[in-house]
């Protein structure tokens, strides 16, 4: 049986491989610009589910080591912060040490020191980073110190002087003041004025933090407490101490009333700083766990995606030499094809 061979026969042939090395020059083309393996499906087979495994671990590291960031900032804000206070009552107590009880104008520097003081540490602690504040505990969405200097007199003011007109039957601006001995004032501040810087009334007239902290995610399986709140000493007793300048600095007392005000209020603002540096100590040590905890994840996460890319990436070389050979073949089989168009049977027909 005679064999019938056609120049059609012969390009439709070659027209299905061109088809077929298109479709495979597409797929190489695709792989050498992303890296990966064009079908990861076809290519893992049963290791599929290992590389899904891969990559929400990795997923959840990348996630936390984000939020680690954010928390890093929230701790370095609130740290800041925490500086600026201590550098205020420093300049507090420079100013106390200079004025001497009694003296012209004594009344009037201590009334500022005090006021200029607490209006710093409510700015101060009512300061946000990423939206939040960061003295409120786990309250953030409320500024967490109340404006004490408010247009419309704020709670904690109407208490400080109801207490004083309760205790010596007059405001602390009346002339009669100046009767009121170092030992009355003493017991007043020490007692009466102190607790309203305390419990129920600290956290009625003053502040709106939360006593319970931010507890975060820092690493799979480990958390910390990354935030500290304004119900914490330090922040109490400056307010006392700054809020005993202000109010009473000013008032006609005797020199030696005025003395046991600047003696009370320099102690009340030292405690403050000591107690503010534990504060920051514990901030401080809260962002070395969450930093070590990012390193760390940091670490995980070049192990996990080294494992991942062993099983999607290609062989960069291997893919650009197989390009090269295709593109050559597919090059070779246009040329033929083009070739094969132009004979004709007619030409080799005899005349």
């Amino acid at each position: 049986m005679a064999s019938i061979v056609s120049t059609y026969s012969l390009g439709t042939a070659m027209l299905s491989s061109m088809a077929q090395a298109q479709n495979q020059l597409t797929q190489l083309t695709a792989e050498a610009s992303s890296g990966q393996y064009a079908d990861l499906g076809l290519q893992l087979g049963d290791q599929s589910g290992y590389e899904l495994s891969l990559r929400n671990q990795t997923n959840l590291l990348q996630s936390l080591t984000t939020a680690n960031s954010l928390t890093v900032t929230n701790l370095e804000t609130a740290q800041a912060a925490i500086d600026s206070m201590r550098t205020d009552a420093q300049n507090a107590l420079t100013s106390l040490t200079s004025i001497t009880a009694g003296a012209t104008g004594a009344a009037s520097s201590l009334q500022s020191a005090g006021t200029n003081a607490l209006q710093s540490l409510i700015a101060s602690a009512n300061v946000t980073s990423n939206g939040q504040y960061v003295f409120g505990g786990d309250n953030t969405g409320v500024a967490p110190m109340a404006d004490y200097f408010s247009a419309t007199t704020s709670a904690a003011k109407s208490a400080i002087d109801a207490a004083f007109q309760t205790t010596f039957g007059f405001a602390p601006t009346s002339a009669s003041a100046a009767n009121i001995s170092s030992s009355q004032m003493q017991s007043f501040i020490s007692g009466t004025f102190a607790n309203l810087f305390s419990g129920a009334s600290w956290t009625s007239n003053w502040s709106s933090a939360s006593s319970t902290d931010v507890t975060t995610q820092i690493a799979p399986g480990e958390s910390a407490t990354t935030s500290t709140d304004l119900n914490q000493p330090g922040f109490q007793q400056l307010a006392e101490g700054y809020a005993m300048l202000a109010e009473f600095g000013g008032s006609s007392l005797s020199s030696t009333t005025q003395q046991a005000v600047i003696t009370a209020a320099s102690s009340l603002i030292n405690q403050g700083v000591s107690s503010l540096t534990t504060t920051e100590a514990t901030l401080g040590s809260a962002q070395t766990r969450v930093t070590d905890a990012t390193t760390s994840m940091s670490n995980q996460l070049t192990i996990l995606q080294t494992q991942i890319g062993n099983l999607d990436n290609v062989n960069a070389s291997a893919v650009a030499v197989q390009l090269n050979s295709l593109s050559t073949q597919l090059e070779t089989a246009y040329q033929l094809t083009a070739q094969l168009q132009k004979m004709s049977l007619a030409q080799y027909l005899p005349v």
